[in-house]
């Protein structure tokens, strides 16, 4: 028998009680995955479906080298996300202009959204990694989260279907929604990043200038925006006050794909 690429024999082999520990181990993540589905209100049909999507490819490759883990259903959940996000948008704000609407979809379904829905879902906790990727603090990498609740969502679609599907998602996405929609336009990007990366990090946004050039009357300034001692976005203007301002302005840009 072959659990996704978790090798588990169809017949009992004892060889210094390895069967026995493997057998169990494999109950143990069964109850695991299924007690988990139920607090998110799924009821699954296909388990094995589940577990194959909690299967990054570090995991399964110390098995069979040529085992993709999760992949494919990252590639269907993807595909299943931005088909209920579109329709959704569509249904209820089809007055606004489609490129507003693109922006709007594309933030909700980018990594950094999807690994903030991740950890709500608690989909760290459950992910199977390598012991080389646990190393490297693989459950805490935004790419690897978003990738398992892309997987995720491939898996209850074919679980569950269309329907389900789509409500589920839904469910995680609605109020995101209705906030994006109804934003205010940023004229303050000082204050709406801090906002931001207080809310998504816990972080505070720090401010270093530099460098200026320029003659007196015309010196131009350059800021840079350090979120945990890194360098998160530059900005320039004719103060030092305009120059963090862009700076914030490019920030909001690269880490939430703003169009400003």
């Amino acid at each position: 028998m072959n659990l996704n690429g978790i090798a588990v024999c169809s017949e009992p082999v004892n060889i210094g009680g390895g069967f026995k520990q493997m057998s169990d181990e494999e109950g143990v993540l069964r109850k695991r995955v299924r007690d988990w589905l139920g607090e998110l209100g799924i009821e699954p049909v296909d388990l094995k479906i589940y577990i194959q999507a909690l299967t990054h490819r570090s995991f399964a490759r110390q098995i069979n080298v040529q085992s993709r883990g999760n992949e494919q259903l990252e590639f269907l959940g993807d595909s299943v996300l931005s088909f209920s996000i579109t329709s959704y948008l569509y249904k209820n704000y089809s007055h606004f202009a489609e490129g507003r609407l693109a922006k709007i979809r594309a933030i909700l379904v980018n990594k950094k959204t999807l690994s903030m829905i991740a950890r709500t879902i608690r989909i760290d906790q459950q992910v199977l990694l390598s012991e080389n990727e646990e190393a490297c603090e693989g459950r805490g990498k935004d790419s690897i989260l978003a990738d398992a609740t892309e997987a995720l969502i491939g898996a209850i679609y074919v679980d569950s279907g269309i329907k389900f599907t789509v409500g589920w998602i839904l469910e995680r996405y609605e109020t995101r929604i209705e906030n994006m929609v109804n934003a205010p336009q940023i004229s303050d990007y000082k204050t709406y990043l801090q906002e931001a990366v207080q809310a998504d990090y816990s972080k505070l946004a720090k401010y270093r200038m530099e460098k200026s050039m320029g003659p007196d009357h015309e010196r131009i300034f350059y800021s840079a925006v350090m979120l945990d001692g890194r360098i998160i976005g530059r900005g320039k203007g004719g103060s030092k006050k305009e120059s963090e301002q862009d700076a914030a302005k490019n920030s909001l840009k690269l880490l939430y794909n703003l169009d400003l």
